[in-house]
């Protein structure tokens, strides 16, 4: 059992940060945290940016996951500043310890980070983007226990298509080229391993779309990738390549798109993204997406990813997503889901009118794309 903290340091509420509020960085950390700690792990929010985290298998924290969510809660918090205004702090110990802990001011946490030790009965680290430093007493030295890994040899990146299926008119309309990666398989842990996966993706669907005029395809592009100045370049520079009988039928997913989108995406995403392809669709993993912080225009669509393997949640999950129907109607955004992979979600998602649906349930992972084709639903999943 262990307890994270998160708070902003004084200065940064006075100048850079605006509208970076505790309730804010509540709202976004519970949110990343329910996506990032799935069971039979397990956490609860005990008071404003504190959280007990539980894992019934494991001895300790993993330092280099708490680097990870460091780095991507304070990016999605504050933008590219490239400032340390997150202060995040963990402690592992006994449960009364724990709870202690939970309670202590923001004024004590910062106060552990300028250099003041902190309580003696347990394990408290310090998490930065670039390491984990442990604390200790009075009188000795912090040593770093985990930083960043070490470059390994590069593992390949393989490639696959999956059909986009259309729920009321019953056809496959599209396909997105995915990622594919074996169970267990590490996710990326920086900006130039999504990039270049993002992009290799990129560059094999406008080959298949410029050697066969029929086909239409959908392509991932990380937000945070697009948001961050020295990256968008490289994304700007392919999107300005692409010939106008390529764009007219290429569709960008924006992935990892928190639940209230971010003021700082609002602006790359206008400007570089959606002039560049015929429709731009934002992936979730909340179902309670904030919709109407999406400006006019900027989308045409909401995607909720479904994840874990516990099937009531994500029914219920495509319930709340699906219940706000209106809502998206009203802004113009159809809705979509992705992993769908049974029977009941499928027919979920069409007793409560999702657009386009996608996974395993769906269609199968081809190695070429799909071809726009009429499919009765009772004919899912679409295989060899």
């Amino acid at each position: 059992m262990a307890c994270l903290r998160i708070c902003i340091e004084h200065g940064a509420r006075e100048t850079a940060v605006e509208g970076v509020t505790p309730a804010k960085i509540d709202k976004t950390a519970s949110s990343y945290i329910e996506a990032h700690w799935p069971a039979p792990r397990r956490y609860g929010r005990v008071a404003p940016g504190a959280y007990v985290l539980v894992d019934p298998h494991a001895d300790y924290l993993d330092g280099e996951e708490l680097r990870h969510m460091a780095s991507e809660l304070q990016l999605r918090l504050f933008g590219t500043q490239g400032r340390d205004d997150l202060c995040m702090l963990t402690f592992e110990g006994e449960e009364e310890q724990v709870l202690k802990f939970s309670t202590l001011t923001e004024e004590e946490l910062l106060a552990m980070r300028g250099g003041k030790p902190p309580p003696p009965e347990g394990r408290t680290r310090l998490i930065r983007r670039d390491g984990v430093a442990e604390l200790a007493p009075w009188g000795s030295t912090p040593r770093v226990v985990a930083a960043k890994p070490k470059a390994e040899a590069q593992t390949p990146i393989h490639l696959g298509w999956r059909g986009v299926y259309n729920l009321g008119s019953q056809k496959f309309e599209s396909s997105e080229i995915m990622v594919v990666r074996k169970p267990g398989a590490p996710e990326p842990q920086d900006d130039s391993e999504f990039a270049e996966a993002d992009l290799l993706a990129f560059d094999r669907a406008v080959a298949a779309l410029e050697a066969d005029p029929s086909l239409k395809a959908w392509v991932g592009i990380r937000m945070w990738s697009v948001v961050r100045a020295g990256i968008r370049e490289a994304y700007q520079a392919r999107f300005t390549a692409l010939p106008p009988s390529v764009r007219e039928r290429m569709a960008a997913v924006i992935y990892e798109v928190p639940r209230d989108l971010p003021f700082s995406a609002i602006a790359p995403l206008r400007d570089i993204v959606l002039p560049s392809f015929a429709r731009v669709d934002l992936r979730v993993l909340d179902a309670g997406f904030y919709c109407q912080a999406v400006p006019e225009g900027l989308a045409h669509g909401v995607v909720l990813q479904l994840e874990g393997d516990d099937e009531k949640s994500r029914l219920l999950k495509i319930h709340r997503f699906l219940s706000d129907r209106k809502v998206y109607a009203a802004r113009r955004l159809r809705q979509g889901l992705a992993g769908v992979r049974n029977a009941r979600e499928l027919e979920l998602a069409r007793r409560m009118g999702a657009n386009t649906i996608k996974g395993p349930f769906v269609s199968g992972l081809f190695a070429t794309p799909v071809t726009e084709q009429e499919t009765p639903i009772d004919e899912l999943p679409l295989a060899v």
